[in-house]
């Protein structure tokens, strides 16, 4: 460590700055103020997506539950049965204009770019590979 000599240094106290050290104090100044807008912008960023992502899902569960009811729906609505979990609906296709069930179809309502969860693939899966059964107790 070096010997600093005490009268080669420049003192100063709060009311008696160099023009050195006030340029650097303006300058940690400008720093600090530009970091507390840059953190500002990332918590509301941060808070706004958030939010977003919240909407999208509450708005995705009320368009799930109404969406039978839509013109657009291409099946009967009363041919659904709604489970929700881990599907919407299973329909029964034909049951109530024909009264007899043609086809029985898995559907699950999507918005957006959703995709479908782990166990709704899996439950595809069973269908596409036949692994579907009736049992009677």
């Amino acid at each position: 460590m070096e010997d600093v000599a005490l009268k080669g240094t420049a003192l100063f106290d709060n009311d008696n700055f160099t023009e050195e050290a006030l340029a650097h104090y303006q300058e940690q100044l400008t720093f600090i103020q530009e970091e507390k807008r840059r953190l500002k912008k990332i918590r509301e960023v941060g808070t706004s997506k958030s939010e977003t992502g919240a909407l999208a899902v509450n708005i995705g569960f009320i368009l799930e539950r109404l969406a039978p009811t839509l013109d657009t729906f291409p099946y009967n609505h009363n041919d659904c049965r709604s489970l929700f979990d881990p599907i919407d609906y299973v329909i029964f296709e034909g049951l109530s204009k024909k009264g007899r069930v043609e086809k029985i179809i898995f559907t699950d309502i999507k918005t957006g770019r959703a995709r479908l969860k782990p166990r709704q693939k899996e439950i595809k899966s069973a269908i596409e590979t036949k692994k579907l059964f009736l049992k009677k107790y």
